[in-house]
Order: C-alpha cells, then sequence, then structure tokens
C-alpha cells in the first residue's frame, strides 16, 4: 500500500517559457538530490493535456513505503519543499496540493507544509 502526493496548478493562460524552464531545473535539482530513488518515486508531471488548458501543471509522486516511516515523512517533506519552489517560480496560479485525502496548507513565509492535526 502505497501514499501519494498529488498536485495540481490551473490558471487561465500557459505557462511561459521561463517558468517553464525554472520548473525543469528545480525539478532536475530535486530528482537529483533525491537520496531514496530505490524506495521511493523521482518528482513525476503529468504531460500537459490541451483538452484541459487551464490545468498548467500536475502530478503525482508515490512516497516511499518502508519499515521506517520516518523516510516516508522526509520523502513528503523533500517534495513539498520542491513543490513550494515551484510555486514560487509560477505566478498567479491557483493551487491544490493534498496527500491522498489530506490536504496541504500553503504559508507564504514556509511554503507547502501538512495539518498538525
Amino acid at each position: 500500500m502505497g501514499v501519494s502526493v498529488y498536485y495540481t496548478c490551473m490558471r487561465n493562460h500557459n505557462l511561459t517559457n521561463s517558468e517553464e524552464q525554472e520548473i525543469t531545473a528545480i525539478i532536475d535539482k530535486y530528482n537529483a538530490g533525491f537520496e531514496m530513488k530505490d524506495i521511493g518515486e523521482t518528482f513525476c508531471v503529468y504531460d500537459y493535456d490541451q483538452d484541459k488548458p487551464i490545468v498548467i501543471f500536475a502530478g503525482s509522486t508515490k512516497l516511499p513505503f518502508s519499515d521506517d516511516f520516518e523516510d516516508t515523512l522526509h520523502a513528503l517533506f523533500y517534495w513539498l519543499t520542491c513543490l513550494t519552489d515551484i510555486r514560487r517560480s509560477i505566478s498567479n496560479g491557483d493551487w491544490h496540493v493534498h496527500l491522498d485525502d489530506t490536504d496541504a496548507i500553503w504559508d507564504e513565509e514556509t511554503g507547502w507544509k501538512m495539518p498538525e492535526e
């Protein structure tokens, strides 16, 4: 059984070339630095869907499932930090980030985080 983090950004115009380049660089940096490739997935972005032009960025990443729950938490926080950097590179987007049934919370200062309940 696995848990995934899902992410979607919508707005009424496509990503700019500059935004696309910055996002690609961010994802490449985080994928290269991900230390649990043997038990977890790297960051995944879905292909752009021409039928849903307002969805400008979307994807999901399955978190590692291991005997050590700390691995899962570490990966979750790692990918939330990646998503924070991506969100800060896309202007005026409407975001939804969630871990299966639990929505992540956006904080302007610290970025994406999970609720503390």
